[in-house]
């Protein structure tokens, strides 16, 4: 009965217009789970929150009309976002617009407030704040590397949309740079809001949003002045939304509120970001309370939290959400692939080294008496398989020893890990799926102390043929 409700309602809809003096608009950068925050508020009784509807833009289109038309021929215009109080009339004005369309929506929904989630009101929060002295805003935020994985992710053929264009024009051919810059574009825009409106400014992080989803709701709700509404969180999965409107399309196909999608950051390389451009975002993530983005980033292994260990909330008494249901045997299942995975990798690097002793370090003798670690790591187990390349002659060992130091490097420890899951590893190893492709896709990664630059570096090959996964290249030799 709801749905159809909600599906007839423009056409049944009455003129009446039901006035909100206390709207809701969610600041935030794209990729950040708005479209979640968007259906937990249109669920509750209290809020309607439609798709994007870049109502900002239109608010600062119209301000800009009004100044031509009053203006006209005196050489006074200025820009409608000028730090200045516009008139009161042309505030009025627009807000009697704005009120006009929400209104109707509000009285087909039959409900009292309206929340806008547009992309675009960050950047002229102001401009609401003033035209609603009465709204309230909820400043969304998410790890910077887990929205430049989320962006790569949506836009796998070329980063475009959700607000990446001038970005990418600007830093063409480096995806996370482009994306980083406009994160700190929109992460400082929020901060500053804040500190101008710190009574009506809500911040809330994506990471507590999944992980505590009912807590962190709760709190929210208790901010906008709403009822509490205990067990929304679920709710909201089954509720009918409007689906005509910009939004995260996985949404739709999606039952419950997971955090699988957290710490998937950890694949975005580092040494994309420009330092200067890196320092700039580690300061404003240490502001959030998240961890910054070190030279060690891409060496993590397990379940990857990027938030700093204090500022995760636990409430008292309470359950994480998110966790899985017990199912019989899921947990041991799961033990069991990565340790299946563990074995297979033991035993195909031992039996090729067994069939071609000498090869590895015919073929590449600078890695002679080096470690390398090959890391199985699932959602909540991992494992690794430690193998050295031993020296066929003492020479060897020392050179390569003294290779190192030169290059500021200890001797000892592994020289290359390479971290994947258990479904990654044995993809490889089955044949049905290729060692670079899943080191650009980030679903293998690579973490070498000599040759960081390099994806096809000596290590990457000598793995691989020891797992029987390349060709081995020509022994490049002088003379005949």
């Amino acid at each position: 009965m709801a749905e159809e409700n909600l599906e007839n309602g423009a056409a049944d809809r009455s003129r009446e217009v039901s006035e909100c003096p206390d709207p809701v608009f969610i600041l935030t950068a794209s990729r950040s789970g708005s479209t979640l925050l968007r259906f937990i508020l249109d669920t509750h009784p209290d809020f309607a929150c439609p798709p994007e509807t870049m109502i900002t833009g239109a608010c600062v289109s119209l301000l800009r009309s009004w100044d031509i038309l009053e203006n006209a021929g005196s050489g006074t215009h200025r820009p409608v976002t000028a730090q200045v109080q516009l008139p009161a009339v042309a505030m009025a004005a627009v807000r009697g617009i704005v009120d006009q369309l929400y209104g109707r929506y509000l009285a087909g929904r039959g409900k009292p407030r309206w929340c806008d989630k547009s992309l675009d009101s960050l950047y002229n929060a102001r401009l609401l704040a003033d035209l609603y002295p009465q709204a309230r805003f909820v400043c969304l935020y998410r790890h910077c590397m887990d929205v430049i994985a989320s962006g790569a992710e949506a836009c796998p053929w070329g980063v475009s949309r959700f607000g990446f264009d001038p970005y990418v024009a600007q830093v063409p051919g480096n995806t996370v740079a482009a994306i980083g810059a406009y994160w700190i574009d929109c992460a400082q825009a929020m901060l500053d809001f804040e500190q101008q409106q710190p009574g009506r400014c809500f911040r809330l992080r994506y990471e507590d949003l999944v992980t505590v989803p009912e807590h962190k709701t709760a709190e929210l709700l208790a901010f906008l002045g709403a009822a509490p509404a205990p067990g929304i969180t679920s709710a909201c999965f089954a509720a009918p939304h409007e689906g005509d409107g910009p939004g995260d399309e996985k949404i739709w196909f999606t039952t419950r509120v997971s955090a699988d999608a957290v710490g998937r950051g950890v694949r975005v390389p580092a040494a994309a970001l420009p330092d200067p451009l890196r320092a700039a975002i580690n300061e404003v993530l240490g502001a959030l309370g998240y961890r910054p983005v070190g030279a060690d980033w891409n060496s993590a292994t397990g379940p990857v939290d990027p938030r700093l260990p204090h500022s995760i909330p636990r409430p008292p008494g309470s359950q994480d959400t998110t966790e899985r249901a017990s199912l019989p045997g899921l947990a041991d299942s799961r033990q069991d692939g990565v340790a299946v995975a563990a074995r297979m990798l033991d035993t195909r690097i031992r039996h090729q080294a067994a069939a071609e002793p000498d090869e590895p370090l015919r073929r590449w003798p600078g890695l002679a008496g080096q470690m390398v670690r090959l890391v199985v790591s699932d959602e909540h187990r991992q494992e690794e398989v430690l193998w050295s390349f031993q020296a066929a002659q003492a020479a060897q060992a020392a050179l390569a020893a003294n290779e190192l130091a030169a290059n500021g490097l200890a001797p000892d420890g592994p020289v290359m890990t390479m971290i994947a899951g258990s479904g990654t590893w044995r993809a490889l190893l089955d044949g049905e799926a290729n060692v670079i492709t899943e080191i650009r896709a980030g679903r293998l990664r690579c973490v070498n102390r000599r040759d960081a630059q390099r994806v096809r570096s000596d290590e990457v090959h000598a793995i691989a043929w020891l797992l029987g996964l390349a060709q081995v290249p020509l022994v490049k030799r002088i003379g005949g």
